[in-house]
């Protein structure tokens, strides 16, 4: 249990690093007069984390080409089933909503939310006590913002990563092959989680990491028939919820 905890929160601050630094620079130019860190450091920090992950994305290419040539392989080979996406668009049509944040929203709602918050606190606090110096007021928000942040990842799922529901997908024995982003991509078996919900016709699963951005590791794979789905993916999952 502690553990788990301790790996929300490594990935909680992960995921806020950007937000996180920002708002640090901006209270410290403030405590300091510094007007470059106080009005630069969004700049400076946006074009590192681009730059981060333009190199990320580099050095993750041989790893995503040979998951996309594998999950041609399986895809042209023998499966153990296979949803079209006519199924799929019936499905999902069963449900107001489909799937969660996805990878660009859930990011931007890290990244922005508590700087609202930040900023929005400082604000306030500088127009309610005026005799206090600014950094103070922003340093009060920059606190408020952490547990805002962790409800916020806490109740939209965000923390366990970004879920894709794709339009079709074939499930081997090496795993579930899909198509996501107009390429084809492959999660290997065993599964670490599955999730049934047989009356919206659909299932959740969580695979191992990918070692790349790209390629998504929880998928909600709908359905007409999730009773058989979930037969065939029980048997290569570590863990299930019914």
């Amino acid at each position: 249990m502690i553990d788990m905890a301790s790996k929300s929160v490594f990935q909680y601050l992960k995921r806020m690093a950007t937000s996180l630094l920002i708002m640090v620079l901006i209270t410290y130019g403030m405590a300091t007069e510094n007007p470059w860190l106080q009005y630069g450091s969004i700049i400076i920090v946006l074009a590192l984390q681009m730059g981060y992950q333009v190199l990320k994305s580099i050095r993750a290419a041989p790893l995503v080409n040979s998951n996309m040539e594998e999950a041609a392989r399986v895809k042209s080979g023998k499966v153990l089933m296979e949803v079209k996406e006519g199924e799929v668009k019936k499905a999902k049509a069963r449900v107001k909503e489909v799937g969660g944040l996805g990878l660009g929203k859930s990011t931007l709602a890290l990244m922005f939310i508590p700087l609202a918050i930040f900023m929005g606190t400082g604000y306030v606090l500088g127009i309610l006590f005026p005799g206090i110096p600014s950094w103070q007021s922003f340093a009060v928000g920059f606190l408020l913002s952490m547990p805002f942040s962790l409800i916020l990842q806490a109740r939209s799922g965000i923390a366990k990563g970004p879920i894709v529901a794709p339009n079709s997908y074939h499930i081997s024995r090496n795993g579930i092959v899909f198509d996501h982003l107009k390429h084809s991509y492959i999660i290997h078996f065993p599964l670490k989680n599955l999730n049934v919900d047989e009356e919206k016709h659909f299932i959740e699963v969580e695979g191992q990491p990918s070692g790349a951005m790209i390629i998504p590791e929880r998928l909600k794979l709908f359905t007409k028939n999730a009773d058989k789905l979930h037969k065939i993916l029980i048997r290569f999952t570590e863990t299930s919820e019914m």
